[in-house]
């Protein structure tokens, strides 16, 4: 049973690095089209909005709480906890931002992490952002 759900998530893996589980956003509204990538404003969003767009897209790899709790092939290295204050204290929104939206690279992490600029808005993007920091309460 356990290797047919790695399997499953591995193959998963490859889809997203295709196309994301929501509907993208039309291109013209992409966080790449509008501001091409560069954070502004308030980078804290809708955290509720954020919570759908993270499980549909994200929780997958990071984990519904951001704890990395699940078990994924295609990395030899886990995301880190999310949840953890003392680590998301050392990343600023900015950072998280664009690594959603440029991807892992961009930032200095994982080449895994795929550049989602393309298929969220600025608004989504901030809205993942806001609950991504609901994890550890930073």
């Amino acid at each position: 049973m356990i290797r047919l759900a790695l399997f499953a998530a591995a193959a998963s893996f490859s889809l997203l690095l295709v196309s994301p589980a929501s509907a993208q956003v039309p291109e013209a509204e992409s966080a790449l089209a509008t501001n091409n990538c560069v954070p502004g404003g308030e980078l804290r969003g809708d955290a509720a909005n954020g919570k759908q767009l993270h499980l549909e897209n994200c929780a997958e790899c990071h984990g519904a709480t951001g704890k990395t709790d699940i078990i994924v092939m295609h990395m030899d290295e886990p995301p880190k906890d999310q949840s953890d204050p003392v680590y998301m204290n050392t990343l600023s929104d900015a950072f998280l931002y664009l690594a959603i939206c440029q991807g892992g690279e961009a930032v200095g992490r994982s080449i895994v992490m795929a550049a989602w600029g393309d298929y969220f808005s600025d608004q989504e993007i901030k809205d993942m952002v806001a609950h991504i920091r609901s994890f550890s309460g930073t």
